[in-house]
């Protein structure tokens, strides 16, 4: 994994993921806890995660063009400054407004619709195409190793030392992130601007839809997303109303310490996914954590003691990247340059779309049948398309 960082653009890409991180897990604990914490509802904390999502699910396909005609590193630089900026206006004027926390989680959304798909546009153009998986596996490295390391601690920051105090933490992340982006060489997009801004749009969701890896990877996954989403949404309520009795600060370190347990399994899984893609073919190494990771959720609805879920949530952080690595993979080796980066806006915004279900349909569950019911529900889903996608067959590695 190593040899990807000799090249020094992709080196500072990875450098900036792990500065934003650094804040954003702060972050991600503090606002749904919070959420919940002030409104007593897991509606409203599920709202706030996935006004994000929907964002990206609105947003980024209007933006998809300009992914792949204008310069991506101006386009990453943008996108982490401006996302600073609107992580900057909770602690300034919205801490008791719950329209306000959805408002910056949409604003937070639409920046990183220009961002996430910029990065995954420009890995196969500084790594090689056998690095693919390694690359990969290390831009979602930083976020996974904070959140095994230093999400704990969030969650102890956050209960102690106030949400406002996180927030402001994000926001000079993005600040520095956008400072690191500004030093790699240009990176101009390879699609032509013919036929108009809208005839771009269009001519890239025909792109999807024809291309066979594009079809197989986002017609199995998307599901996938939606189904796998609860366990975004409820941890923040089990957490907070099994095990910690309604209390917002004991919730949100029980919560910190789940979402440690499932990064401690992420970061195994970043390791262990290039070489399972390796050895068994990516195609193989996709559906079989996709497989795994509903099997564990089935098992986290029928587990009601604490020790076996956060050694649950380990399991399903290494499933989770088990599919994610060779799916990125197969997407960037399987399109061709001139839509790569529409391909990857449509793939950001069709996980996002179906992620924003899962997320509502955790939050509604986990408010009327209960947290557990949740997880079965969603497990249950995630195996019924591990088993499409091992019957389907598609001509990708």
């Amino acid at each position: 994994m190593l040899k990807a960082l000799q090249n020094p653009d992709f080196a500072r890409l990875f450098l900036s993921n792990f500065i934003s991180e650094i804040g954003t897990q702060i972050y991600r604990i503090a606002i749904p806890v919070w959420a919940y914490a002030s409104t007593g509802s897991a509606l409203v904390s599920a709202g706030v995660l996935a006004a994000q999502f929907a964002a990206s699910f609105l947003v980024t396909p209007l933006l998809s063009p300009l992914v792949d005609t204008y310069d991506r590193r101006k386009l990453m630089v943008a996108s982490e400054a401006l996302s600073g900026v609107a992580v900057a206006l909770l602690p300034l004027f919205f801490m008791s407004s719950p329209f306000g926390w959805i408002g910056v989680a949409f604003l937070i959304g639409t920046m990183q619709s220009l961002g996430n798909p910029a990065v995954n546009a420009v890995i196969p153009e500084l790594v090689s195409s056998e690095d693919l998986d390694a690359a990969n596996s290390l831009i979602m490295l930083p976020q996974r190793s904070l959140e095994m390391v230093f999400l704990g601690a969030a969650g102890v920051l956050v209960a102690w030392l106030g949400a406002e105090t996180a927030f402001w933490i994000d926001a000079v992340s993005f600040f520095l992130s956008a400072l690191v982006l500004l030093g790699m060489r240009p990176l101009p997009g390879h699609g032509e601007q013919s036929g108009g801004y809208w005839e771009m749009v269009v001519a890239g969701i025909r792109y999807i839809f024809s291309n066979p890896t594009s079809r197989y990877v986002i017609g199995v996954l998307a599901p996938t997303a939606m189904f796998g989403a609860v366990d975004a949404t409820v941890p923040p309520v089990l957490a907070t109303k099994v095990f910690a009795a309604g209390d917002g600060k004991l919730g949100s370190m029980y919560y910190g310490f789940m979402e440690a347990f499932f990064a401690v399994g992420a970061v195994l899984g970043l390791f262990l996914a290039p070489r399972l893609s390796a050895s068994l073919t990516r195609k193989v190494a996709f559906v079989g954590g996709i497989t795994l990771f509903g099997v564990v959720e089935v098992a986290i609805g029928l587990s009601p003691y604490l020790a076996a879920i956060l050694f649950l949530l380990a399991m399903l952080g290494l499933a989770n990247q088990i599919f994610l690595v060779p799916a990125r993979s197969m997407l960037q080796e399987g399109i061709d340059a001139e839509f790569m980066g529409r391909t990857m806006s449509a793939w950001g915004a069709i996980m996002s779309g179906s992620a924003l279900v899962g997320m509502m349909l955790g939050g509604f569950l986990a408010q009327y049948l209960g947290p557990f019911q949740a997880f079965l529900v969603g497990g249950a889903g995630v195996l019924v398309m591990a088993a499409v996608g091992w019957l389907r067959s598609v001509g990708c590695s």
